[in-house]
């Protein structure tokens, strides 16, 4: 992205000049806040889980600075989960927990127990617990006054937005065999991409049409899931 690469070369020259004036770091006293606003203009270059890592260290070095920082563990979630690796899931969770529990930062204007809910609900999705997936997607719905409308996305990340998370509340409603539920999110999701499609009705019958249709279900989950990796 052409404004993300301008952003980040800026604040990083911007950055530099500020470390090295009088030839050292500790010249330039960098807030708790400077340190998370770095760390996610390297989030949104970031492409490796090494470089997410990277961004992680500024948003830890942040925490530490101010423990109260919500932003902070917003940021230290985000990275833990996009790292790609399994085994950072439960880091991610954990922070994002610290940081559901903070006051809202009032220098920020973005939405950031919105963001920490969104990333509760991916976490826990991709751990394979779809309970705790769909009770923080659904807080997240309704913490807002206008449940996902299509203005909603991820303020680090353009390509990230309701109809992502609405795709892995139906995953974890499907999981859990609440096929109604499923049928309702990817309605809205269908909507949402101006699809004509009509959104499978599944049965939990155990019979061969039972059978047939949630397997009809699976595929439009799996289908909607490379639809919206396009957008």
């Amino acid at each position: 992205m052409i404004n993300r690469f301008n952003k980040s070369t800026c604040l990083f020259a911007l950055v530099l000049s500020l470390m090295t004036i009088d030839g050292c770091r500790k010249d330039y006293a960098s807030t708790s806040e400077d340190m998370a606003e770095y760390g996610w203009v390297l989030y949104e270059t970031a492409a490796t889980g090494t470089e997410y890592l990277i961004s992680n260290n500024w948003f830890q070095d942040a925490v530490i600075k101010d423990s109260e920082l919500k932003d902070g563990y917003n940021g230290l979630g985000w990275t833990f989960s996009k790292t790609g690796d399994k085994e950072y899931l439960d880091s991610s969770i954990s922070r994002f927990l610290t940081g559901l529990d903070l006051k809202q930062d009032e220098w920020n204007p973005i939405n950031i127990q919105g963001e920490i809910l969104a990333g509760l609900t991916f976490a826990y999705q991709a751990k394979g617990n779809d309970a705790k997936a769909i009770q923080y997607g659904r807080t997240f719905i309704d913490s807002t006054s206008k449940p996902f409308t299509p203005g909603w996305v991820f303020s680090h990340d353009s390509l990230l937005n309701y109809s992502d998370l609405r795709l892995a509340l139906a995953t974890s409603y499907f999981a859990k065999g609440k096929f109604d539920s499923t049928t309702i999110q990817v309605s809205v999701i269908l909507d949402s991409i101006n699809s004509k499609t009509l959104a499978v009705i599944a049965s939990d019958s155990p019979d061969s049409t039972g059978v047939k249709s949630r397997m009809l279900m699976a595929a439009q989950l799996d289908s909607l899931q490379k639809i919206l990796l396009k957008q």
